[in-house]
């Protein structure tokens, strides 16, 4: 079962990776909760946040196809103990960004931290495995 799904996360992991690059790639492009619209740090009115909106969508639809090809490229080489460094890094600032959280609590910085270390020192994981 474990086998199977590290399997399964091994044949798409250029797919995970380029989901991942490209939701932090949209958080940081506009900002909409209840009753607002935010692009650049300014409050947007309807028309101006539909052409954004729309505008997003048509940019990522071009630009995944090249995340994902860039990914597929590069995944053969990385180490995987830099792949996790890298994912708990991306994850952390996706999450800070998504939720409005400070990104610099001790919470994010040990998680940046542990990232950090695992992309300067991949051989890592295989002394904790």
């Amino acid at each position: 079962m474990i086998a199977d799904l590290l399997q399964y996360v091994s044949n798409h992991l250029d797919s995970i990776m380029t989901g991942l690059t490209m939701a932090v790639i949209g958080i940081s492009v506009y900002e909409a909760r209840d009753g607002f619209f935010q692009f650049f740090g300014k409050f947007r009115g309807k028309y101006v946040a539909l052409m954004v909106f729309v505008s997003a969508l048509f940019g990522s639809s071009l630009v995944t196809p090249i995340v994902g090809d860039i990914w597929a490229q590069s995944l053969p080489y990385i180490p995987p103990g830099q792949l996790l460094g890298a994912i708990l890094i991306l994850g952390m600032v996706g999450v800070n960004k998504a939720a409005e959280w400070n990104f610099f609590d001790g919470k994010s910085v040990l998680v940046y931290g542990l990232g950090a270390v695992l992309l300067a020192n991949p051989e890592l994981i295989y002394s904790v495995a």
